[in-house]
């Protein structure tokens, strides 16, 4: 079944579940329902830390971040990740802000003192030698509703059943990918695992949860652990949640571009 996203689409908010709000009526209630009670209602704060490690070299790089994500009724999202290591590029912060026809994205570094806008070109671009990219944090943070998505036919993953969604990038807006897929655990709703598929449709990233790591937080469950596979660089980025808040307030001016070089964390 074929659906366009309405409003809050169905996307990823930040590796743990599917946000549904005003969705398309072809999709099965029940799912709908199952995917929502795991969604929080319009922030999360998280602090994440992220390990890669190429296979090839056996280089490692250590990332922290404090995560702000804030969704508005008028159906767009905007997120700011504020890095605390390495050393090199703490106080640096990047800057996600949902708009039509297309995202902007802001960039302060501390050492240079200024805040600078990243182009379409460099979405794709490697986040601090992570295996996640600049647009792979818009997917997952769900700031990219102009997609089309499909819900699949159920699948069986290490002998548990899973809905399958596929989110479809629109041509025009420069996507690496052609398509998204991702598959959540049909009894708890979960993501289990996700697959980016590049335009000449070839497997280049697995995103998948432990699933040993999924803690309920202010009523929903969270997946506290995963890990990123580039199956074509031949490396992996391990992700932990080490906190988060479920719908804490948030104020609008953290998302002020003016805003990024006096921004101070919420505690």
């Amino acid at each position: 079944m074929k659906l366009k996203l309405v409003n809050r689409a169905m996307a990823l908010v930040f590796l743990s579940v599917w946000v549904c709000s005003a969705m398309a009526s072809g999709i099965n209630p029940e799912v709908e329902a199952c995917i929502r009670k795991n969604a929080p209602k319009a922030t999360t704060i998280e602090h994440i830390k992220m390990r890669s490690e190429g296979e090839m070299y056996n280089e490692e790089e250590v990332l922290s971040a404090q995560i702000y994500w804030k969704h508005y009724p008028s159906g767009v999202s905007n997120l700011l990740a504020t890095f605390e290591e390495p050393v090199d590029i703490y106080g640096s912060r990047v800057l996600f802000l949902e708009k039509k026809p297309a995202n902007e994205i802001y960039l302060y570094m501390p050492a240079l003192s200024k805040v600078r806008r990243i182009t379409s070109d460099r979405i794709s671009s490697s986040l601090y030698g992570m295996d996640f990219s600049y647009e792979d944090l818009q997917w997952m943070y769900n700031m990219l509703s102009t997609a089309v998505s499909e819900q699949r036919t159920d699948v069986v993953i290490n002998g548990e059943a899973t809905y399958v969604f596929a989110i479809i990038p629109r041509e025009e807006k420069g996507s690496k990918y052609k398509e998204i897929l991702s598959y959540f655990d049909k009894k708890s709703c979960v993501m289990r695992k996700v697959e980016f598929y590049e335009q000449v449709g070839e497997l280049h990233k697995v995103l998948t949860a432990d699933v040993n790591e999924v803690k309920q937080v202010g009523g929903i469950l969270v997946p506290h652990k995963f890990l990123m596979r580039d199956v074509k660089k031949y490396s992996e980025t391990e992700l932990t949640i080490t906190s988060i808040k479920v719908d804490p307030p948030i104020e609008d001016a953290f998302f002020d571009p003016a805003q990024l070089k006096s921004h101070r964390d919420n505690k």
